[in-house]
């Protein structure tokens, strides 16, 4: 499978928001509906024209069928925390994986020497995600997340850029094409 991915621009709101509605009951199992209801046409405006365009990204196949969205929001100057997810009929596939690792290099070429990410505990295929790209549990919080009827405690991992590796710069504005990722 070949995949694009690409920083989102405000002419993909029509596709993000589609993308969204679509998988909205798959993604309402990991994500609380709280955050689900705040993701509105307006929230995804502001995310593609602000200071937090430069870190959201799409996956798109080569037809531009859009089948995953990662978003990243700073923290501080250095480090973000991203978010993500993949549609759910291209999930365990290694798709997330190849993208994060592929983003942690772009955002580690512009400054960037952490990235958080925070997950439900139950929610083992990102946690196994960001374990294999090199995140290692900051901290846990009991019963911190609610989804659903269920609350799930709040795991926040952590990665660091490793100070000896020379990330490649990867124009982050252009559109990348990838082979392969398994």
């Amino acid at each position: 499978m070949t995949l694009i991915i690409r920083q989102a621009t405000k002419a993909d709101l029509r596709s993000i928001l589609l993308f969204e509605f679509r998988n909205r009951g798959w993604f309402s199992q990991f994500i609380p509906q709280q955050a689900l209801s705040q993701q509105s046409e307006m929230y995804f405006k502001r995310l593609l024209t602000g200071k937090l365009k430069q870190f959201q990204y799409l996956v798109c196949l080569p037809n531009d069928v859009l089948i995953g969205r990662f978003s990243g929001q700073y923290l501080d100057d250095s480090s973000l925390e991203v978010s993500y997810r993949i549609a759910k009929n291209f999930t365990r596939q290694g798709i997330a994986q190849y993208v994060l690792k592929h983003l942690l290099l772009v955002w580690a070429s512009h400054g960037i020497n952490e990235v958080y990410a925070q997950v439900a505990d139950h929610n083992q295929a990102s946690i196994k995600v960001l374990l294999s790209c090199g995140f290692e549990l900051q901290e846990s919080q009991e019963k911190a997340i609610k989804i659903g009827p269920n609350v799930h405690d709040s795991l926040i991992y952590r990665w660091p850029i490793i100070e000896d590796v020379n990330p490649l710069f990867i124009k982050p504005d252009d559109p990348t094409i990838f082979p392969e990722h398994s």
